[in-house]
């Protein structure tokens, strides 16, 4: 090979190494994955194991609501909280309260529903400017006599209902905490309810109220017909004869 064709041979070697780098340069090489920092995981276990879950075993209730844990200085914990302590004047001889957690309780769509029907039924047969207008609706208190034993344990936020006359469903609420509380003590045999405790924050539509030494023979509640939507017992107790007009909206883990 004579010199002339050598110097073509090597060039020509040197214009395809040229061609085969712009054409990498033009097609990106795929990058590697990158690997979660351990950080990161780190984090994420964490936000895993301290989100507030109730107590094993899955409540009753649990089709119907959830619930979020409201953190120390929220806007709405804070106002619950007054409120709370607040009505715990009713109680006489009970300590004061420490709350432990507080929970926003969201309902579910069906249960809002049947809330709403409920008012609806007030509004159409209460005959009151208050019944008229949003039903007579109220808020009220509930506290479990016996949280170990309820559905879901400490954390169950379904509403306790109780018979009463032809209702099944009827619902014993308080005007304030502290008599919710004293209510427990009588559950219990008398004494102070002591331990923790759950209690619930509720709304309700009392709609037509009756007294209940109200000695008129008006107790039709189940064929329909009844003149009345809920029962005054005295000293702050309402019992709704229809649980579907009783909303929770807080509940509170306190300990006494």
């Amino acid at each position: 090979m004579d010199a002339v064709a050598y110097a073509q041979q090597a060039r020509r070697k040197k214009m395809g190494r040229e061609r085969d780098r712009r054409r990498e340069a033009r097609e990106p090489r795929p990058r590697p994955k990158k690997k979660p920092k351990p950080m990161a995981m780190a984090k994420e276990a964490a936000g895993a194991l301290f989100m507030p879950s109730p107590a094993p075993g899955p409540p009753v209730s649990s089709a119907f609501l959830t619930m979020a844990e409201l953190p120390e200085g929220h806007s709405s914990r804070r106002v619950v909280e007054l409120i709370f302590s607040s009505g715990w004047g009713g109680a006489s001889g009970a300590p004061e309260p420490s709350v432990e957690a507080l929970f926003r309780v969201h309902s579910a769509s069906r249960a809002v529903a049947r809330f709403e029907e409920a008012r609806a039924a007030a509004r159409a047969h209460g005959a009151a400017a208050r019944c008229g207008a949003d039903g007579n609706e109220m808020m009220r208190f509930q506290c479990r006599s016996s949280p170990a034993d309820a559905p879901g344990g400490v954390f169950g936020a379904g509403v306790a209902t109780c018979r009463l006359g032809a209702s099944a469903s009827a619902v014993r609420t308080f005007a304030c905490s502290g008599a919710a509380h004293a209510s427990v003590a009588g559950a219990c045999g008398g004494g102070t309810a002591t331990g923790r405790r759950a209690m619930l924050v509720c709304r309700v539509i009392a709609g037509r109220v009756r007294p209940a030494n109200d000695p008129s023979p008006r107790h039709a509640h189940a064929s329909g017909a009844a003149a009345y939507d809920s029962i005054d017992m005295g000293n702050g107790e309402l019992v709704v004869l229809d649980s579907r007009a009783v909303l929770p909206c807080f509940l509170i883990i306190y300990k006494v």
